[in-house]
């Protein structure tokens, strides 16, 4: 989505994963970050941000907003209100809540047909398995999908019913566990 809007947005198309941010506070500094925005003396952090987005045509998508909905909630309200040509699409399980906000629905990733998978090949066309192999090796690259690996990586999406969050959380774990664990 985001890619697909680069022309439309002269000013930017930013990108801010959520999923490691644990404080509601560090938001503001999260979305700066990847925008250079450094804090200045005296101004709160968002304000800082607002002022240089300015008029610009920016798109800024927040994503895993789960566990920081009333921040992102907060965060996004308040730089809409001062950035004109600012547009943000936040993923979430749940809708933001603020004024002019549009919810879509995304459907679950296909997942391997029966619980023990099928053939490799019918295994690797799920979504879900696509999804978690490409996750899990940003975080072990020697991550493969194999005859051995197959069965563990469909089980797994099965039972998160194809759920991305889900499956990305899961996979990033594969450095430190075991499929089977």
């Amino acid at each position: 989505l985001a890619e697909n809007r680069l022309e439309s947005h002269p000013g930017g198309v930013w990108f801010v994963d959520l999923a490691p941010v644990s404080l509601p506070e560090r938001v503001a500094q999260s979305v700066a970050a990847p925008l250079g925005i450094k804090e200045e003396p005296g101004t709160p952090l968002p304000a800082t941000i607002a002022h240089r987005l300015g008029g610009k045509r920016v798109l800024l998508v927040l994503d895993n907003c789960e566990h920081l909905l009333s921040a992102c909630a907060e965060f996004a309200d308040a730089l809409l209100s001062a950035c004109q040509g600012l547009k943000v699409v936040a993923t979430s399980r749940e809708g933001l809540g603020v004024d002019g906000e549009r919810l879509y629905s995304i459907r679950s990733l296909s997942v391997p047909r029966t619980a023990t998978g099928g053939s490799l090949s019918e295994i690797e066309a799920s979504e879900a398995v696509r999804l978690f192999v490409d996750r899990a090796r940003a975080v072990a690259p020697e991550f493969t999908l194999s005859a051995e690996t197959a069965p563990g990586i469909t089980e797994i999406c099965r039972r998160l019913d194809g759920i991305p969050l889900a499956i990305e959380l899961a996979a990033a774990r594969t450095k430190l566990l075991s499929l089977e664990q």
